[in-house]
């Protein structure tokens, strides 16, 4: 099975530096966007400018098409040419209302060296800039450029990474990421030429996310994973609880299996050099039931019921709350 590093950890992980929440503020306020990368970046570059200028209300942009990259190489240079390409495109805008960002995997070499030659030029000129990498850039980097590294150690997460950061910038100043079955709802009313909205009397969950009424929330500590110790040293020191990992097994034939646990938030601290989720994943994957889980959160996931030891059933009586409470 491809090895993704945890990548939702390292999502949350990222999201919530104070380098990305700086650059959410200056996204926010920025009203023309330009992204930029090499490779495979180069195409999570307009991607995420044509996403971006489709979905928000701020001009956003990429230099795609071998068109304009050959031209402006032959211009300058291979070092030289994102650095000239947006000196042309932010030419006569005021450049506080700008933004830059390179995303780069490798943070060694020519195409590195070419994103930091262009961010250098935009700090220098006044530009709000970021690089988004994959390992820090410790030489020929501007300071004022802010760096958002993702600890990555394949191109494929770093890529992913990049682009999913993209969507989150999106979300972040306000807008809406579209769901795929509520776009298909809209589609179909087109067609149609109905203007009517779905149906949402007594509906458990938003329109559109049907689907997650197949989800089973199954809390991980106190049972799956045996918690006698409390806190302990931090890792994931238990067994498995008895028949929790059969019960795992056998629902997940009919349930979308998500475990959630506190140990997986991302302000905890890393054991050992591993997030709570890291953690919880390879405990998983150690007695074989990692196949059977579809996703591991934090937060309270959207469910049709949930298992958790500590959990009080609210019978919509506050009363016999209270009393259990006492």
């Amino acid at each position: 099975m491809l090895d993704i590093e945890s990548m939702e950890s390292k999502f949350r992980a990222i999201v919530t530096t104070d380098e990305f929440q700086q650059l959410q503020e200056l996204y926010n306020k920025a009203k023309h966007v330009f992204f930029f990368g090499h490779g495979g970046n180069m195409s999570i570059s307009e991607h995420a400018a044509i996403d971006a200028a489709r979905l928000t209300d701020k001009n956003v942009y990429a230099p795609g098409g071998g068109v304009i990259v050959t031209s402006i190489q032959g211009d300058t240079s291979f070092n030289d040419w994102i650095q000239n390409w947006l000196e042309i495109r932010t030419r006569n805008l005021n450049f506080d209302e700008c933004l830059a960002i390179g995303l780069s995997c490798s943070t060694n070499g020519a195409s590195s060296d070419c994103l930091a030659t262009a961010l250098n030029w935009a700090a220098e000129a006044g530009i709000p800039c970021a690089l988004w990498a994959a390992q820090p850039k410790e030489k020929g980097i501007n300071p004022k450029v802010i760096q958002i590294i993702q600890h990555a150690k394949y191109y494929h997460t770093s890529e992913i990474l990049s682009l999913t950061m993209t969507y989150e910038l999106i979300h972040g100043a306000g807008f809406i990421c579209p769901s795929i079955s509520k776009k298909a709802q809209e589609r179909r009313f087109e067609k149609l030429g109905i203007e009517s909205e779905i149906e949402t009397h007594n509906q458990e969950v938003p329109p559109g996310m049907e689907g997650q009424l197949d989800n089973l929330a199954i809390d991980f500590d106190g049972v799956v994973h045996t918690f006698d110790k409390g806190w302990h040293d931090g890792t994931c020191y238990g067994d498995p609880i008895e028949g929790s990992l059969e019960a795992i097994i056998a629902l997940s034939e009919d349930w979308n299996i998500i475990i959630f646990s506190a140990k997986v938030r991302p302000d905890r601290p890393l054991v050992n050099g591993m997030t709570g989720y890291e953690l919880v994943d390879e405990w998983l994957q150690k007695h074989g039931v990692r196949e059977y889980v579809s996703e591991i959160t934090h937060e309270k996931p959207r469910a049709k019921y949930y298992i958790d030891d500590k959990a009080i059933e609210f019978t919509n009586n506050w009363d016999e709350v209270l009393e259990r409470l006492k």
